[in-house]
């Protein structure tokens, strides 16, 4: 056993009472001072005269137990605003007194200093009457990050200095003014110690300006009282989410955030905030897509069942096809199987009179030999569906070419030795051989130019070495016009870039031998005539009023996908005479091609996967609907005849 001196509990217990009476004196209450030397008093069990339980008065136990219910309440509550140097001392983390050490009390001096540089009157900067948002925070720069996690549960009263506190939970290490550089998974730290059932803070009188779209700015702590809240946002996002602000300032707690990290804003900066209101005229991230998507040549789409490639923006159908019965609209058949070798094609109006309410005929040429030649038709209604096919013209040989009349005839012709033009009536169904071919020859193509109504003029090319262009001046304006007499003329080019019409055929050949041999398409536009010669691959363009020409290569200056190499063939002229198309003969991928206007691009609209199917083939039949939005074309040995649609529903150009 020890030899220790044993002591008397009963002696020597201090009582809550002695040891707040010991400690405190009742002014003390108001104060919140510490009482000197009483520390030591209540240190030492084994002081003189021992108080006990005993020895007590009555008055003394009243006195000392509303003191401590005194304490004990305002403990519960919260001191008035001089003793925030009690939540002070708990928030630095030490640990609460037990029996017989007295509590130290720290000295509100700080707090009095702070008030007086939060403002007037020594408001605290989180005082509704003083400030708003976020410049209650700026007195308090070495502890605040840029996202205050939220209580889960509001506070009795504000007090007027952040808490020191820490949560009872592990918590992050504390943040400083720069954010953090990446969001993280952990959520938001403990409630405070003594949670209370009042909100955290009383609503502003103002409402909060509205922030940027990025969650964190950059705050500058100089001085808040010349704060601009034009900000620059953080390069990094806060560690939690920022709540939407709310439309008014609202009573309820703060809400407790998501766990889930915020999204990392951009970091390009935000040079001025954003508001609530609607931008007038807002940008959009893209340019606007454009009304025509449609250009040839920009990109191909490959279609392998045809055996093509085609402009995207392009759709396509098989119409027809060599052996097969044409498919109508109303789910019949043709009672004849479309015709062999297709060629030359023109668009002819059911009712010329009103040309977008009756429908139109297609009129295909057949270039069979011997005799198995002729014309044929293909009947649509206003919508480009297809209602009737019909046979024109039999018995004639290697229908090539053609044109259309003024008067809404079509004009074929036979491409032989002694060959001729032939006029076709569609709508009345006959058929007459015109004036056009003379003696006969190796005809291709007509065109005319009717700047003089009764006076017509026809120019036709002749697909022969030494084949002269003719020019035919008619008499008339109607289907007789080219079964009466006219006058015939042929082009002799001379050397000084002009020309001459002269009635020596014998010139004629030998210019087209010199210049030109072997002709085929033919169009006539504006008082100038745009022939080809296929065997030297150029477009001559003849000027009738001041009887000069000029000629370029086909295909030399090309743009985007595809190429025009070989021998041009038909041309066509668009609605708006903007592009003139032209058919390619021969070659690994023979197409359908565009030139725009006098600057002389070419550009592909479709053409043969090379090497394919259609390889060494011709494109043929180019024509286009009434309402110019459909455009056909084919492919002659293996009797396509095809349809092709813009994506976007505007018409060809």
């Amino acid at each position: 056993m020890s030899d220790a001196k044993q002591i008397d509990p009963d002696a020597t217990t201090l009582t809550a009472a002695d040891t707040f009476r010991e400690n405190f004196s009742f002014g003390d209450v108001e104060t919140g001072a510490a009482v000197a030397g009483n520390t030591k008093a209540a240190a030492s069990p084994a002081s003189p005269n021992p108080t006990t339980r005993e020895g007590k008065s009555p008055i003394r136990w009243v006195a000392g137990g509303t003191a401590a219910l005194l304490l004990i309440i305002g403990l519960a509550v919260g001191l008035p605003k001089d003793n925030d140097t009690l939540e002070t001392s708990a928030s630095t983390g030490a640990a609460a007194p037990g029996p017989g050490v007295p509590t130290v009390i720290l000295d509100d001096s700080e707090d009095a200093a702070n008030a007086g540089a939060n403002g007037p009157g020594g408001m605290s900067p989180f005082e509704p009457e003083e400030t708003t948002g976020d410049t209650a925070l700026l007195t308090w720069p070495e502890v605040i990050s840029p996202t205050l996690p939220p209580t889960t549960a509001p506070t009795k009263s504000p007090s007027s200095s952040p808490s020191f506190s820490p949560s009872k939970g592990p918590s992050a290490s504390p943040s400083t003014l720069e954010p953090s550089k990446s969001p993280t998974d952990e959520p938001t730290s403990s409630p405070s110690v003594s949670p209370s059932n009042k909100p955290t803070s009383e609503p502003t009188k103002q409402p909060t300006p509205e922030p940027s779209k990025s969650p964190i700015v950059q705050l500058d702590m100089s001085s808040w009282a010349a704060l601009s809240w034009k900000f620059e946002p953080s390069a990094s996002p806060s560690k939690g989410p920022t709540p939407a602000p709310s439309e008014s300032p609202s009573k309820q707690p703060t809400p407790v955030p998501s766990a889930s990290p915020s999204p990392a804003p951009s970091k390009k900066p935000t040079p001025e905030p954003t508001t609530a209101s609607p931008t007038p005229n807002p940008v959009t991230d893209s340019p606007t897509v454009p009304v025509n998507p449609y250009f040839m040549g920009d990109e191909f789409v490959t279609n392998e069942e045809l055996g093509i490639e085609m402009s995207a923006g392009l759709s396509v159908r098989l119409i027809a096809k060599t052996g097969e019965k044409v498919q109508y609209a109303d789910g019949t058949e043709s009672n004849d199987r479309w015709h062999t070798k297709s060629d030359a094609a023109g668009i002819i109006p059911l009712n010329p009179e009103n040309p977008l309410e009756d429908g139109y005929v297609y009129v295909s040429n057949s270039e069979e030999g011997d005799g198995g030649g002729g014309v044929y038709g293909l009947y649509f209604d206003k919508d480009g569906n297809m209602m009737d096919y019909k046979t024109l013209l039999t018995g004639t040989t290697d229908n090539c070419g053609g044109g259309i009349t003024p008067w809404n005839t079509w004009i074929t012709c036979e491409e032989y030795e002694k060959g001729q033009c032939w006029q076709v009536d569609p709508i009345n169904e006959r058929a007459l051989v015109t004036k056009l071919g003379g003696d006969g020859g190796r005809y291709e193509s007509v065109a005319v130019d009717d700047r003089i109504t009764n006076q017509p003029v026809f120019f036709t090319t002749e697909d022969h070495e030494e084949g002269a262009l003719r020019r035919f001046v008619a008499n008339g304006n109607d289907w007789d016009a080219l079964h009466s007499d006219g006058e015939t003329t042929f082009l002799n080019i001379l050397d000084d870039n002009t020309y001459e019409w002269t009635t020596d055929e014998g010139d004629g050949k030998q210019s087209a031998a010199d210049y030109f041999p072997n002709t085929e398409g033919v169009q006539v536009h504006e008082g100038k005539v745009y022939f080809m010669s296929k065997v030297t691959k150029t477009l001559i363009v003849l000027d009738l009023e001041n009887m000069t020409y000029e000629s370029e290569t086909t295909g030399k200056k090309f743009y985007g996908e595809g190429s025009f190499g070989d021998q041009p063939d038909q041309n066509l002229f668009g609605p708006t005479r903007k592009y003139m198309y032209f058919t390619e003969d021969g070659g690994s991928s023979p197409g359908v091609y565009a030139r725009y206007g006098s600057d002389g691009t070419y550009f592909t609209m479709f053409q043969a996967i090379k090497g394919g199917i259609h390889d060494g083939d011709e494109t043929i039949g180019i024509a286009l609907s009434l309402d110019h939005k459909r455009f056909y074309a084919g492919i002659q040995d293996n009797g396509y005849i095809m349809e092709f649609t813009r994506n976007d529903g505007l018409a060809f150009e």
